[in-house]
């Protein structure tokens, strides 16, 4: 009887053991052009990166990394090969519960990144190229007014500079909260919320946020809209 015990301990403590480790995520791919460095997969907790997985690269170029992932989340790929550029090797992207693929290149790694096997990331994906170009009109706007001098910045071409960047910021975050609500059905969807349309109106927030389902909801990023749309409405 002692003997059936022990056993049945052992199996529930080695079952135990295997699901705290289980990694139902990994994401895997090729960085072209690489010789010698380290790639690392990063998540936020308690609003610091840490590393959950790492690979090395020595001669060769393809990786593997995995962990645990209870539910969509950003995480980050961070490509060390010492070259000086720690902050523009860092790539973020939607984790989902599946395989993922992500190849690019050492010397640019954001930029020629290619993901694939998220959903939430193709959705991101696309949000970001138009993002990118409405936020090219801040950067012009910002070199325009560091290009003028004492002489130069008069009250019409600072009144003017002022007016473009509020038309600049109408559009930014109309377009993150009508692109919001047409993918309302995703996580990415109150992250976009969040991290792009902060300066919204809370209501028209409000007003995407009840149309989300509930799983949607609560999302981390779907409580951490709710908060932020009840900071916004107790300081009215």
């Amino acid at each position: 009887m002692k003997k059936v015990l022990f056993l049945l301990i052992g199996l529930t403590f080695m079952s135990s053991c295997s699901n705290s480790n289980s990694n139902n995520f990994s994401v895997s791919g090729t960085v072209d052009g690489i010789k010698v460095g380290k790639i690392y997969l990063q998540r936020l907790q308690d609003s610091i990166l840490i590393d959950v997985d790492s690979a090395l690269f020595n001669g060769n170029s393809n990786y593997t990394l995995m962990t645990d992932l209870d539910q969509t989340e950003i995480m980050y790929l961070h490509l060390d090969v010492k070259d000086g550029t720690e902050f523009n090797d860092k790539l973020l992207f939607f984790a989902e519960d599946t395989t993922m693929t992500i190849n690019s290149s050492w010397d640019k790694f954001v930029k020629d990144a290619v993901i694939s096997g998220s959903k939430n990331q193709d959705v991101y994906t696309v949000y970001k190229q138009n993002s990118d170009r409405l936020n090219k009109v801040y950067t012009d706007l910002v070199k325009r007014s560091l290009s003028l001098t004492d002489e130069t910045r008069t009250l019409a071409i600072s009144d003017s500079i002022n007016t473009a960047y509020d038309k600049y910021l109408r559009k930014k975050v109309l377009y993150a909260i009508n692109y919001a609500q047409l993918h309302k059905e995703k996580e990415v969807a109150p992250y976009i919320l969040v991290s792009e349309a902060g300066e919204a109106n809370p209501i028209l927030l409000d007003s995407v946020y009840q149309k989300m389902p509930k799983k949607i909801q609560t999302t981390v990023y779907g409580k951490q809209l709710s908060e932020l749309i009840k900071s916004y409405k107790s300081n009215l």
